[in-house]
């Protein structure tokens, strides 16, 4: 007996108003080299069940690691949903059951390709050494294949394939006595073809420049400065700042986005989407984990907010339908509305004309992470600074820089967005109370921020 026929015999035994069960293997293969030596290999498999079931507007849920216990898990779930039955009273929006097949027929990684991987991580570790002052280097790639197969009490038989890549560098540069690192992810939905193009190793080597040439760089200028951001700097500011403030669970209570539909937020060339479709996206997927098929969904166009990113149950509290965005990280876990790969799209300036835009004022690139709150407040880290003098980049470089300002007043200061040829799109794994997959970028644009710095 397959999979789906497990699952759908399981489900005879439901009684609930509604009963999603999901059954999921991860296989994920790691290998990693540390100062041009195999560090690791990691070959993990997991697999399992959940079951999310509604009765009487509570939710309950329960999952197993043993396929041939999805009938007590249907059992459980009803019973634990009709044990919260004194709680808040659910509802959710109507969706077209839907009995579909997602793959994108991308080569799998196996075991077999362990020669491949080892190879392409000795390359990009060579390529970092090539660079002056690189005292240490860590290479990583990580292979994670999603299998996924859900039936639904309304109907709905789903079947999908999620292969990702994601490949990591770490660098050290040191000279006297100043040290100075770091690190770069880059990977999407796909398989080695992505990497065996060369795109890891230049990804190494470019990084290993930028470490070695700050190395004496000194500490940015602080104060309200006007800026060039990368494509990297600006996913932070759209995944961080926009993107969680918009998702409708968050929305619904409190964020600087909430009621705010249909008002100027940006600047008009400003547009910002959240796409669950795009081809090659580390966030990208077929159908979420309610069996909602992904969707290309505008959270911003031209300055004006149009839409939150919905789940079924947040959809029924706005009179809206969901937007495909329920996603649980294992089969363990209950889905909650996250991002899929969420981004500024770019306009028709080129990056000298973005320079010229700005005039004087500095470039800063590389994501370091940082964070922002429910108002729009948000603080970043940046791994790079450069100035620009008359509108061209001069050979002054910055190190630590942050930069902290407002959501709303960086994106209505955005006096230019850049072209194609400027947008980058980033891996990342989100934690907003477990893990996801997600891409987040852009294209270079200009803004003001408060820049500062540290060592």
């Amino acid at each position: 007996m397959d999979i789906a026929d497990r699952l759908d015999k399981a489900l005879q035994y439901s009684t609930a108003d509604l009963s999603i069960l999901r059954w999921m293997k991860r296989d994920q293969i790691k290998t990693t080299l540390v100062d041009g030596v195999p560090h690791s290999f990691h070959q993990i498999t997991s697999q399992g069940a959940g079951c999310r079931s509604l009765v009487n507007g509570s939710w309950g849920f329960s999952s197993t690691t043993n396929v041939i216990d999805a009938p007590d898990i249907v059992k459980t779930a009803e019973r634990l949903a009709r044990l919260s039955l004194h709680g808040e009273n659910i509802e959710i929006a109507d969706a077209q059951p839907v009995s579909g097949r997602w793959n994108p027929q991308i080569e799998p990684v196996t075991i077999s390709d362990t020669d491949t991987l080892a190879e392409l991580i000795r390359e990009a570790d060579q390529a970092c050494k090539s660079v002056p002052h690189i005292v240490s280097t860590t290479v990583g790639i990580l292979i994670v294949t999603d299998e996924k197969v859900m039936v639904t009490s309304e109907g709905a038989h789903i079947h999908q394939i999620e292969p990702r890549i994601l490949g990591t560098v770490n660098v050290i540069a040191k000279d006297a006595g100043k040290i100075s690192k770091g690190t770069e992810t880059v990977g999407g939905e796909n398989g080695l073809e992505l990497f065996e193009k060369g795109y890891l190793k230049d990804t190494a080597l470019t990084l290993a420049q930028k470490v070695s040439r700050r190395l004496h760089a000194t500490l940015p200028p602080s104060g309200k400065t006007p800026v060039v951001l990368s494509g990297d700097v600006v996913g932070l500011l759209v995944h961080e700042a926009v993107g969680h403030a918009a998702e409708a669970d968050i929305a619904q209570c409190e964020s600087f986005l909430s009621n705010k539909i249909g008002e100027d937020v940006a600047s008009s060339v400003i547009s910002i989407v959240d796409d669950g479709t795009l081809p090659g996206g580390f966030g990208t997927y077929g159908f979420d984990d309610e069996g909602v098929p992904s969707e290309k969904t505008f959270i911003i166009i031209n300055g004006i907010l149009k839409n939150y990113l919905h789940s079924r149950e947040t959809a029924y509290r706005s009179n809206t339908v969901s937007t495909g965005n329920a996603r649980a990280w294992l089969f363990s876990r209950e889905p909650n509305v996250r991002m899929s790969n969420t981004y500024l799209i770019p306009q028709d300036m080129s990056f000298e004309e973005l320079l010229e835009e700005v005039k004087n004022g500095l470039y800063l690139s590389g994501d370091k992470g940082g964070s922002a709150d429910r108002n729009g407040q948000f603080m970043f880290v940046t791994s790079g600074a450069q100035s620009i003098r008359k509108g061209e980049l001069i050979e002054e470089y910055f190190v630590g820089p942050t930069i902290s300002g407002n959501a709303l007043e960086a994106f209505t200061k955005c006096t230019g967005v850049g072209d194609k040829d400027t947008f980058v799109l980033r891996p990342a794994l989100c934690g907003k109370g477990e893990s996801a997959f997600v891409g987040s970028g852009g294209p270079s644009m200009t803004t003001q921020v408060m820049v500062g710095g540290f060592l």
